[in-house]
């Protein structure tokens, strides 16, 4: 996976990465209300995994323009947060995909791939916005994660969607939000790791217990 954890200390211009994340933020606003109602309307459990990353992700940056000017242990106690709530987002996928298999129906394909090629263009977007600022603290790396995933999910959705066109089978979509759902968990983890550590080391450094 591309992730960076960088330097923690490395520091960058607080207003340019501040306007990035602004523009990012209101974008996944938008496009998570455009793939929730895909999801809806196409009946996919890959588009429904997309659409809460999408929001997913609209709140990591919120808080990560929150906590843009405070200290590395406010910002590492956040990514954790941010960690806990990506770890969160599979269990109601988890339970549309089964009810999906039940019903045996195959999703709308076209739909499907709409809103995955969609969602492509605005995350190549979002990553060339926010490239200069993918490396640092852990708060850095969680929007750079996000970034990533949701760009990697919604590859993972188009793929799935030709494979629905050619099988007329509900089978691909689920497999394909399997697949968002892990990609999802191996970030948080990512995450969670390089937080955890930069707790230690502030509290090291301060001779705390």
């Amino acid at each position: 996976m591309p992730y960076m954890t960088g330097d923690v200390k490395k520091d960058y211009n607080n207003s340019e990465y501040r306007k990035a994340l602004n523009q990012v933020f209101i974008l996944h606003i938008v496009m998570f209300c455009i793939a929730f109602t895909a999801a809806l309307m196409a009946q996919s459990s890959a588009v429904l995994a997309d659409s809460l990353d999408f929001i997913g992700d609209a709140m990591s940056y919120a808080l990560s323009i929150f906590v843009i000017n405070r200290s590395l242990a406010m910002r590492a106690t956040v990514s954790i947060a941010k960690a806990v709530t990506m770890l969160s987002f599979g269990l109601p996928v988890m339970i549309y995909s089964m009810i999906r298999f039940n019903e045996g129906t195959a999703p709308d394909y076209a739909i499907m791939n709409y809103a995955g090629v969609l969602g492509i263009i605005a995350h190549l977007y979002c990553i060339y916005k926010l490239y200069q600022f993918r490396s640092g603290d852990s708060n850095r790396l969680s929007v750079w994660i996000c970034t990533i995933n949701d760009l990697l999910s919604n590859v993972i959705t188009v793929i799935a969607s030709q494979v629905v066109m050619f099988t007329d089978s509900v089978i691909p979509d689920i497999v394909a939000a399997g697949f968002i759902v892990s990609i999802a968990i191996l970030g948080a983890l990512v995450i969670l790791k390089q937080a955890i550590q930069e707790i230690k080391n502030y509290k090291s450094e301060r001779g705390y217990a």
